[in-house]
C-alpha cells in the first residue's frame, strides 16, 4: 500500500525547517526544532554580543503558507486552547508566519496586548508584511522579551530587599519606642517595595526567578509582614501600659 506525504504536511516541514535557517541565520541564534508538537514547534537560544549562550529562550509557534496574497498584511488564526497554552508558558512565545513563495519569515510576540483581536473559537494575529519581517534588527527585540532591561537587576534587587530581611530579623519587637517604630515601618515599606518589583518580574517573566528563590521570597514576605504586626502591638501595648 502506497503511503503519501500530504501537501499540508510538506508546507508545514518546509516552514519549519525555513524557519530554523532563517533564524539561525539572521540571528546568530541556535533554533532546534520540536520532535512533538503540542503548540510549539521550535525554540531559540538568546546569544549575547559575543555569542555567547545566555540561557534564555524563546519559543515559536510556526503558521505556514504556499503564497500570502497580500504584499501588505496577512492574517493568522489561532484557537483561543492554543493562545491559553502559550500564555500559560514560563518563557515567551512567538507566533511566525512564513512564506513559502517569497522564502520571508514574519513574527509576532503573543505576549503582546496588539497580537490578536476578537473571541470566539478562534482569534486573528495580523501581521504587518513591512514591520514584522524577520530582520537583523529583531535581535535586540526578542532578546528583550527574555530579559527586559528594566528587569535585568533582578538579582540585585532580591539581595537589596534580603538585607533588609535578615537586619529586621536580627532584631526583637518587645518593648518598641515611638522612634523605633518609625524605623520599622520604614524597613517594612522599603522591603515591600522592592518585592513588589520582583513580584512584577515573576508576573510577567516567571522563569528568570527559580522556584526555590520562589519559595525564599514568601517566606521572607510573610515573615517580615508577622515583625510588623508583632510591632505594632508592641508599641500599643507599651502606650497602653500593659
Amino acid at each position: 500500500m502506497t503511503k503519501f506525504y500530504p501537501k499540508r504536511t510538506i508546507n508545514g516541514d518546509a516552514g519549519e525547517h525555513l524557519v530554523a535557517f532563517k533564524f539561525t541565520r539572521t540571528l546568530n541564534w541556535p533554533c532546534r526544532l520540536q520532535g512533538i508538537d503540542l503548540g510549539i514547534d521550535a525554540e531559540i537560544e538568546i546569544c549575547d554580543d559575543s555569542n555567547g549562550a545566555t540561557g534564555n529562550v524563546v519559543k515559536l509557534q510556526v503558521k505556514s503558507f504556499e503564497k500570502l496574497t497580500s504584499a501588505v498584511k496577512h492574517d493568522v488564526y489561532v484557537e483561543d486552547a492554543d493562545i491559553a497554552y502559550w500564555q500559560r508558558f514560563s518563557v515567551p512565545t512567538i507566533v511566525v508566519c512564513v512564506d513559502l513563495n517569497t522564502e520571508k519569515v514574519y513574527w509576532k510576540p503573543i505576549s503582546s496586548t496588539e497580537a490578536y483581536q476578537t473571541s470566539g473559537a478562534s482569534r486573528k494575529i495580523t501581521f504587518d508584511l513591512v514591520n514584522d519581517e524577520l530582520k537583523p534588527d529583531a535581535r535586540e527585540k526578542i532578546a528583550n522579551l527574555s530579559a527586559p532591561d528594566q528587569f535585568k537587576d533582578v538579582f540585585e534587587i532580591i539581595s537589596d530587599a534580603t538585607k533588609i530581611y535578615n537586619n529586621a530579623m536580627a532584631s526583637d519587637v518587645f518593648d518598641i519606642s515611638a522612634e523605633e517604630m518609625e524605623i520599622i515601618k520604614s524597613d517594612y515599606d522599603k522591603f515591600s517595595y522592592l518585592i513588589s518589583r520582583v513580584d512584577e518580574i515573576r508576573c510577567h517573566y516567571p522563569w528568570r526567578i527559580s522556584g526555590f528563590t520562589a519559595a525564599q521570597i514568601e517566606t521572607m514576605k510573610l515573615r517580615m509582614y508577622a515583625r510588623l504586626n508583632h510591632a505594632e502591638v508592641s508599641y500599643r501595648n507599651g502606650i497602653n501600659g500593659m
